[in-house]
């Protein structure tokens, strides 16, 4: 008996990744031509994110799963909130050392992120829900989806942990290719976290604090 079943069939995952390479052409495309109000980007990121989440949870449904069959442990007792919590600190704290050392031995870069940063309060407020969003949609489809799927079909989940990774960095190819390793190496180890928790809940509060203060103390 296979004790971690596919959440959804391999057409399924074929068609994510489509997706995916979707999401990344807009993504480029945005960078390349950005929009000339950054509430309009930050609406079409949005709806990127609620798309891609979408299509996870209707293919788990598909195959007999529930949103909580992607999420992992909830909070059963009153513990387990304040543990996710700590434990979602020690990720931010491992993902700001992991990203510090990758630039150190890649080098500086100009990021190539200007364009989406915000400017002012309202475009702050925006930016803040966005990050919550994105938080929460990629560490379901990244960590909640792809990494159980490639773990159910090839029955290796380091190697899955490793897969998920690329996958998330490969999307954000229109930062350049040294983001995109400083990527991988977050995804590491937000894929770890949640292996190990078996849960994706710590993972999506670190994700979603990191991202807000990314733009907020990048801007």
């Amino acid at each position: 008996m296979n004790n971690n079943p596919p959440l959804a069939s391999e057409r399924h995952l074929f068609g994510f990744f489509l997706i995916l390479a979707g999401i990344a052409t807009a993504s480029w495309l945005m960078a390349r031509h950005p929009f000339s109000h950054r509430f309009l980007l930050y609406l079409t990121l949005i709806a990127m994110e609620l798309l891609r989440v979408w299509y996870v949870i209707a293919g788990a449904r598909a195959n007999g799963n529930g949103v909580m069959n992607i999420v992992g442990r909830g909070w059963n007792t009153w513990r387990d909130c304040p543990r996710d919590c700590l434990l979602a600190i020690g990720t931010i704290v491992v993902v700001a050392v992991t990203a510090r050392a990758l630039v150190f031995l890649l080098g500086n870069w100009l990021p190539d992120t200007a364009f989406m940063l915000p400017t002012n309060f309202g475009e702050s407020t925006g930016w803040i829900v966005l990050s919550i969003t994105g938080g929460i949609c990629e560490e379901i489809a990244y960590r909640g989806y792809l990494q159980r799927q490639l773990w159910a079909f090839i029955r290796s989940l380091p190697v899955a942990v490793c897969l998920q990774a690329v996958a998330f960095g490969a999307v954000h190819l229109y930062q350049g290719w040294k983001p995109v390793v400083v990527i991988v190496g977050i995804g590491l180890v937000l894929g770890s976290v949640a292996a190990w928790r078996r849960s994706i809940i710590p993972g999506t509060i670190a994700h979603s604090i990191l991202d807000i203060l990314g733009g907020l103390l990048g801007s």
